[in-house]
Parts: structure tokens; sequence; C-alpha cells
């Protein structure tokens, strides 16, 4: 995972360097759906493994596919709330040990690498160029929808996207999920709302 860090701030500097560049912006948009679809067409052929780890539902695919969508649409406060999401959750992602059961290198820890990379380097192009202010109801309003909605279809197929069930176990921490879904709402709220202080200072001509 240590390399995988290296790897990803060698990325990070280039996506800076280039951040104004729209063309690449949408070309990495565009390879993120690319990638999240290939890992969905992968997990769809196992029936009982695509219900409960290959539907697009843990935060990062949320925005894997929310942030073009919304890129795309031209609905840029839509955009930049998952684009916030989109450099929290690789973030976190990459904090954790890869979750993937199979060996490297496998369709899954393949994805897993490339998707969190391109999806971070997108979100931060979109956030230092084109970003939105979001009001922090605006930023409750979205996080607690998206997050009722997941928790809700956990609760019918037994699944634990976005760990709203229960958290890895590598973690050794068990926590209800009622509980667990409030306090992952507030981090996610308190987070975004910061990052997006940050950016303010980062690029206040925005």
């Amino acid at each position: 995972m240590f390399g995988v860090w290296i790897l990803l701030l060698v990325y990070l500097f280039v996506i800076y360097w280039f951040r104004s560049k729209k063309k690449l912006l949408k070309t990495q948009l565009f390879l993120v759906v690319l990638v999240e679809l290939a890992l969905i067409f992968w997990y769809s052929m196992d029936k009982s493994l695509f219900l409960l780890e290959g539907l697009p539902l843990y935060h990062c695919r949320i925005a894997a596919f929310m942030l073009p969508i919304s890129y795309f649409t031209k609905k840029y406060k839509l955009a930049s709330y998952f684009a916030y999401l989109g450099v929290i959750g690789p973030l976190v992602a990459y904090s954790i040990p890869d979750p993937s059961k199979y060996m490297w290198p496998h369709i899954t820890n393949l994805t897993y690498v490339c998707a969190h990379s391109m999806l971070i380097g997108s979100s931060l192009m979109f956030l230092l160029s084109e970003r939105e202010e979001l009001s922090v109801n605006t930023i409750i309003k979205i996080t607690m929808i998206m997050n009722v909605i997941v928790s809700i279809l956990n609760t019918i197929i037994g699944s634990n996207y976005g760990y709203l069930s229960r958290l890895p176990d590598n973690l050794g921490l068990h926590i209800i999920s009622p509980v667990l879904l409030i306090s992952i709402s507030a981090l996610m709220i308190i987070t975004i709302n910061s990052l997006q202080n940050l950016f303010r200072k980062l690029s206040p001509n925005k």
C-alpha cells in the first residue's frame, strides 16, 4: 500500500500541473466510468456476489458515476458535492488494506487502485477550476438522502455498502447500524464542509 501512496502522490502532482485542461478532466471522468462498468460486469457473473458487493453503492462508486453525470449535464452544484466525496472516499479507502480477497493483479484490486486514483484526480481538477459553493443545508440533505437509501438497501439485501451496516472487520469495532448511519453521515457532513473551506483558501477566486 505504501507504493500505491507514492504513485498516487506523483499522479496528483501531474494532475495539479494540468488542472486547467478540460479535455483531460473529461477523459478521466469517462475512464472512471469505464473502469466501474468493467467491475460491475465482472461481478454480474455471480448473481449473489453481485448483489452483496457489485452494485455501485459504495460512496466512491456513487461518486464515480454521479460526478461525470452531474458534470456533463452541467449540474455543477451537485458535481461539487460528489467531487468532495471523490476526494474523501479514495483517501479513506487507501488508508485501510485493499478488501479484495483475490491475488494481485485481479480486476477487483486493479480497479480498486485505478478507479480510486482517477476519481480523486478528476475531483481535484474539478474543485480547483469549476466548483460551486454548497450550503451546509445542501451538504446535509444530499448526504442524508444518499446514506438513508443505501442503508435501506443494505437491510433489504443483507449487504454492507458504505459500511453503514458494520465497519470493516479488520478495525475490530462493533457499532449498531443506526448509530453507524448517524455517525458516518455526521462525519461526512463535517469533512465535506471543512474541505470546502480549505478549497476556498486554495482558490479564493472561485
